[in-house]
């Protein structure tokens, strides 16, 4: 792992075309990185925080994974555990922090994205600091980042305590009286699906050109590839990495396998 880039060379990260820049250093980023290791392809991993998934330090205190520890690990190191034990977030964190170690991944910590846009065939990944160009971007943020307050929380009278679930902690931090537990949902499908723009005058070509694949239980994982000349190969080469990174997550275990359809009459 390293810190922030070394300020001499960020003159020449504009010049330097990697093969795949993941922005996202959690469980869905570090196992996209493992994955591009094992390729032997020229990456980074791009991560706003001070360690890898360090998302999780901030959720509620009492959340423990609801699969067994030895299911949680990502690939190429097992989370330690026993089997009837469920993880907590400190623990997952600890582990995602030692296994960037261990394996000694290229991530950058507290670099935030700021932007990413195409450059001709390739993607320029502005950050706060550098610009660095890429022939692919695997965006491993995951869906929740910026909480949503539905519109009907503003005509709730000002006595009434309102709290966000990304600033719960536990139930010693909420006053006395009764309580209200609610979600809610963007209607326009926004949080659900997410891609490039579409241009009006030729939709044909927007899709052609930009893919957006979902991997993972919530849109975890995401990327976007240009599908023409020779970026092709390494457009496959991620299809199969997507799905190997989503195995070795444990999302495998989140689908169920299909039902043998029955001849009629049966």
């Amino acid at each position: 792992m390293t810190a922030q880039p070394n300020p001499a060379t960020r003159d020449k990260a504009h010049e330097v075309l990697l093969d795949v820049v993941v922005i996202g250093g959690s469980q869905a980023g570090l196992a996209m990185a493992w994955q591009l290791a094992r390729q032997g392809l020229r990456f980074v991993v791009l991560e706003a925080g001070p360690e890898p998934g360090h998302t999780w330090r901030a959720r509620w205190d009492s959340l423990k994974l609801f699969t067994p520890t030895p299911d949680d690990a990502l690939p190429g190191m097992p989370l330690p555990g026993p089997r009837d034990t469920y993880p907590g977030k400190e623990q997952v964190a600890d582990y995602l922090r030692a296994y960037a170690a261990a394996l000694d991944l290229p991530v950058r910590l507290s670099v935030r994205v700021t932007e990413l846009r195409r450059a001709g065939s390739n993607f320029e990944v502005h950050t706060t600091d550098e610009v660095l160009q890429a022939r692919q971007v695997v965006v491993a943020t995951g869906p929740f980042q910026v909480p949503f307050i539905p519109p009907a929380a503003q005509g709730l009278d000002r006595s009434a305590t309102q709290l966000h679930s990304s600033a719960y902690r536990n139930p010693q931090a909420l006053p006395d009286g009764r309580r209200w537990p609610g979600s809610a949902r963007r209607a326009d499908g926004s949080s659900a699906r997410t891609g490039p723009p579409v241009d009006p005058a030729h939709p044909a070509r927007s899709d052609a050109a930009h893919r957006a694949r979902l991997a993972g239980r919530g849109a975890a994982l995401r990327y976007q590839h240009v599908t023409d000349g020779r970026d092709a190969a390494l457009a496959a080469a991620l299809d199969d990495m997507v799905e190997a990174a989503d195995e070795g997550s444990g999302t495998r275990m989140a689908r169920r396998p299909r039902r043998e359809k029955r001849p009629a009459g049966e």
